[in-house]
């Protein structure tokens, strides 16, 4: 994975977004190998991550254009990687959908777009746009990501729920029963 340098998103930001790509990227797993080839990675902005992505043999479905489930992953780790750069937490999806409105072309790339649009207290909503070569799109995703509760750190108190906890009363098991 090559990444662009010169990126105006803060260091600290940008570098959390390039070290969770390159701790996913980095071992064995679906999502190596379903984007083996992710090039020009850059976090223009906080909340943001662009990259490209070569269309290659094995991400091709059996017309020979761009597989609908590489498209998803791309959706789920680049909107995941956008998310790192503004939530200490990558989340745990919640929903996920992709509209698909053109052959994504084999053997040419594809750039991707990924933009975080909220992060609220339990949830994280991202879109992705994703475009052949000539600009035009090819698809459009949405992910929605849970946002576990923050673990106590170390020397705060077990009953240290933060502001939101005490507002509404609620205790981690009651809240975990809701959704």
């Amino acid at each position: 994975m090559s990444r662009a340098s010169g990126s105006p998103a803060s260091p600290s930001s940008s570098s959390r977004g390039a070290a969770f790509l390159d701790a996913l990227l980095s071992r064995p797993s679906f999502d190596k190998q379903a984007l083996e080839g992710v090039a020009d990675v850059a976090f223009p902005a906080p909340g943001r991550c662009t990259c490209r992505f070569p269309v290659r043999a094995e991400a091709r479905n059996r017309y020979g254009t761009l597989h609908g489930g590489c498209v998803a992953t791309l959706v789920d780790v680049i909107s995941t990687a956008a998310l790192v750069t503004v939530s200490d937490s990558p989340g745990v999806s919640a929903d996920l959908s992709v509209s698909y409105l053109r052959p994504g072309p084999g053997g040419e790339d594809v750039d991707v777009d990924a933009r975080v649009l909220k992060v609220g207290r339990a949830l994280a909503f991202m879109e992705v746009t994703i475009s052949d070569a000539r600009g035009r799109v090819v698809a459009k995703g949405s992910h929605t990501k849970f946002l576990p509760p923050r673990q106590a750190a170390e020397g705060e108190s077990a009953g240290d729920e933060g502001a939101a906890g005490e507002r509404s009363g609620a205790s981690e098991g009651a809240r975990r029963a809701r959704l």
